[in-house]
């Protein structure tokens, strides 16, 4: 916890001193006040998750959580900003016959422009993480049976109710579920930030979800970071099943659907007993038409494939959200969005999620509820 959270303060120092270094632009009188508002940002920046550790809640907090948030997502943009800028003046210097083209890259005017850009991009990237989810239909190839071909799977993932994320925004996405009329419904993953103590009425929507066959649980990295015990007996009470490295095998129509979940890739270091193991969750399971995984880490892909399943239905990359991050999240994980075949054998479709973590900021992502054909 403590590598991790210097790592970031040196990643965050970066971002904050590029911004105030290139915030050259205000006058002297201000420019001692814009660099210190950034100063204390920065300070800041890792506050939420210290609030998170040390189980430090209430309103004042949530409000505070939006101000660090959001000012890191406009910053963070006004970084990528300034760094396109600059390498275009650096492309712009063998151009010496045009040096009124380079000098519109060192003018207020082009600085205003940076500014006004950022505050663009973040405020349609707030609304985009706002303004509910989408409804995504994915057809998954897997030559099923004709009698699986109805059958409708709905998933959400990644909602992180909390500081950010209401009870208002929870019944309006159990609307929008209830509406497809789904036979199963799945969540696979980092429902919570916070307590059940804390979160308990926001999360309670959730038990007018609706599903002909059932509505299921895997655990995520976040619920770990939040109790994830208290969460499991919490989610049963609302009507869920919960697999934990477990299979159930379901009867539709006369064909038979596997479907398993495991633990949280990295469960097992806050719970020993929770190693995350698609082997075991396949172990003593019956002849099926199809084998589904519910893995919240795409990373769970490798063993699927090796256990023998059709289709792993996972979360956790949001898509990376937003640029840059987009880029780190390719970096860290296998597959970052959308539907792939893996090795030739296991198809797996990386959700980039229902809701947002951190800055309330999405590009190029929006947050989805997904519907799965089996075909």
């Amino acid at each position: 916890m403590i590598v991790f959270l210097v790592i970031a303060m040196m990643l965050t120092a970066i971002m904050y001193g590029y911004v105030a270094w290139r915030l050259h632009i205000v006058s002297p009188s201000l420019r001692f006040w814009v660099r210190f508002y950034l100063f204390v940002v920065w300070l800041t920046s890792l506050a939420p998750l210290i609030f998170h550790y040390q189980h430090v809640a209430g309103d004042w907090v949530d409000i505070f959580i939006w101000f660090v948030y959001l000012n890191m997502g406009f910053f963070s943009l006004l970084m990528v900003v300034y760094l396109v800028m600059d390498v275009l003046h650096l492309c712009m210097r063998p151009f010496k016959r045009n040096p009124e083209r380079r000098a519109f890259f060192k003018s207020s005017a082009a600085h205003i422009s940076m500014l006004g850009a950022a505050g663009m991009t973040t405020g349609f990237g707030l609304e985009q993480a706002v303004g509910g989810a989408v409804i995504k239909e994915v057809h998954i190839p897997l030559g099923a049976p004709k009698a699986l071909h109805d059958l409708k799977i709905v998933q959400f993932t990644d909602l992180h109710i909390g500081p950010m994320i209401k009870r208002d925004d929870v019944e309006s996405l159990v609307s929008q579920m209830n509406a497809l009329n789904a036979d199963m419904i799945v969540m696979t993953g980092d429902l919570v930030d916070g307590s059940v103590a804390r979160l308990k009425q926001d999360v309670a929507p959730l038990a007018n979800l609706k599903a002909k066959v059932g509505k299921y649980f895997i655990t995520g990295n976040h619920e770990y970071y939040s109790g994830a015990e208290d969460w499991i007996a919490e989610m049963k009470r609302l009507g869920f099943t919960v697999l934990l490295n477990e299979h159930e095998l379901i009867e539709y129509e006369g064909a038979k659907l596997l479907l398993a979940g495991v633990t949280d890739y990295r469960a097992h270091q806050y719970i020993s007993a929770h190693q995350s193991s698609p082997k075991q969750a396949m172990q003593g399971a019956p002849d099926a038409d199809v084998k589904i995984l519910l893995a919240h880490q795409p990373k769970s892909i490798f063993e699927a494939t090796e256990a023998g399943f059709d289709l792993q239905i996972s979360g956790h990359t949001h898509g990376g959200q937003y640029y840059p991050w987009n880029f780190i999240a390719k970096m860290a994980n296998p597959y970052i969005k959308g539907l792939h075949l893996h090795d030739n054998k296991t198809w797996i479709y990386v959700s980039p999620g229902t809701g947002y973590w951190g800055p309330p900021i999405r590009l190029g992502n929006e947050p989805e509820i997904t519907v799965f054909k089996l075909v």
